[in-house]
């Protein structure tokens, strides 16, 4: 008796140690492979509710949603959207399935077994929305005035919310973009200029493919300046030229030469050519073919849009009559740096008695004069008597008055 005792003892202890590592439990009790799932789908594509339930018995299974709707009942669809059914690839599996998934379905959805109490599994369903550009809230190309305030808008949608990054496509459009302004659906440019005249590009991704942009092309525009390359040009007569004035301005519409108040056309004597150039800007060039003497004169480049105007005059002249002029010119010869004289009385040196005598002697020069010959370059001056042992001490003081200037020497003897 106490041997049969033992045998069931035993017998139950591996049972509940076979329940407790293996989670094994009575057949009528119903088991789901894991209470909570999350489930993450892009919009569009079918989504899977997982659902297995083991020992089910004779226990029935139902879905619903967060507002407790009921969707299916065992494997029979019960509300009337025909995206969703109940898919068994095995027969635990009792899985919920909705095509074409939109964003307005993701929530909590239950399997739930009608036990006592009700057995639920929750799936947490997130449906992820690609980015999208909302065209009738953003910008479209736009004009702005220079020096005013321009709002660029790209609104956009999607799940997660989109990042909005912004490009710039410079005009000459050689296929590089530059980043520009901080990350968000608005881009403000203040005090625009006429350099800002552009394509410009919002880019939106939330990190799920694709991304989408949209293009943005920015006028500026701004009344037109007329400028010269050269206000004078020469030119024989016979001959022709090509008169040139560049023209910057948005937008371009007339631009025309005048000579002598009438607008100048195409003609025998005349052809107008217009000759397009980046950053809204053109150069216009009058021809004059075979240059006669009314041709020679002054003509007008003018430009005008409805912000304004504006015009240059440009000289034609003869240049044959200025070869004549300058090869009629005289040299120029310059001056020379000194003045020659036919005599320069320096000074007289004179003896008498037992002592020297001091003498003062004027000489005026003309301003021009560089140099003063020294003693031996003064083939004129008077002879007189020198004493071998007498030391002479000169000294000489300038002074400038107007274009004169006048040298005072004065010469002083000491016998030793």
């Amino acid at each position: 008796m106490e041997i049969g005792i033992d045998i069931l003892l035993c017998c139950i202890l591996r049972l509940c140690f076979l329940f407790g590592t293996f989670g094994v439990v009575p057949e009528s009790e119903p088991v789901f492979d894991a209470p909570v799932v999350n489930v993450t789908v892009k919009a569009g594509t079918t989504a899977i509710l997982p659902c297995s339930v083991r020992f089910l018995g004779a226990h029935q299974v139902v879905w619903t949603d967060q507002w407790s709707t009921l969707l299916t009942f065992e494997d029979r669809r019960i509300i009337d959207d025909e995206r969703i059914s109940v898919e068994r690839p095995y027969t635990k599996d009792w899985n919920l399935h909705i095509r074409a998934v939109r964003s307005t379905d993701k929530g909590v959805y239950n399997c739930q077994v009608n036990t006592s109490p009700v057995k639920i599994k929750t799936v947490n369903l997130f449906v992820q929305v690609p980015a999208k550009i909302i065209a009738d809230l953003s910008s479209s190309d736009v004009t702005a005035l220079e020096g005013e305030t321009l709002t660029l808008v790209c609104n956009v949608t999607g799940v997660p919310m989109p990042t909005v990054t912004w490009y710039r496509h410079p005009l000459e459009d050689d296929g590089l973009k530059q980043r520009i302004g901080m990350d968000g659906e608005v881009l403000v440019i203040y005090n625009v200029s006429r350099y800002c005249s552009d394509t410009y590009e919002c880019v939106a991704f939330n990190d799920v493919p694709p991304a989408v942009n949209r293009q943005i092309k920015v006028t500026v525009q701004f009344p037109p300046e007329v400028r010269l390359p050269t206000k004078r040009i020469g030119q024989d007569v016979g001959r022709e030229t090509i008169l040139e004035c560049v023209i910057a301005g948005s937008p371009q519409e007339i631009s025309v030469w005048i000579r002598n108040g009438k607008e100048l056309t195409d003609s025998e004597k005349y052809r107008i050519e217009i000759y397009e150039d980046k950053d809204h800007t053109i150069t216009l060039s009058l021809r004059i073919r075979n240059i006669n003497a009314f041709d020679f004169g002054q003509y007008t480049c003018m430009a005008s849009n409805i912000l304004g105007k504006d015009k240059e005059t440009m000289q034609l002249y003869d240049y044959s009559l200025y070869k004549k002029t300058t090869t009629q010119s005289p040299p120029t010869t310059p001056p020379p740096l000194y003045t020659p004289f036919s005599h320069y009385p320096l000074a007289t040196q004179r003896t008498s008695g037992y002592g020297g005598r001091t003498e003062l002697q004027f000489v005026t020069i003309k301003q021009t004069t560089k140099h003063i010959p020294g003693n031996n370059e003064d083939a004129h001056r008077p002879l007189g008597t020198r004493n071998s042992n007498a030391v002479t001490s000169v000294h000489v003081v300038t002074e400038l008055f107007a274009t004169t200037a006048t040298i005072a020497i004065f010469l002083s003897n000491q016998w030793l």
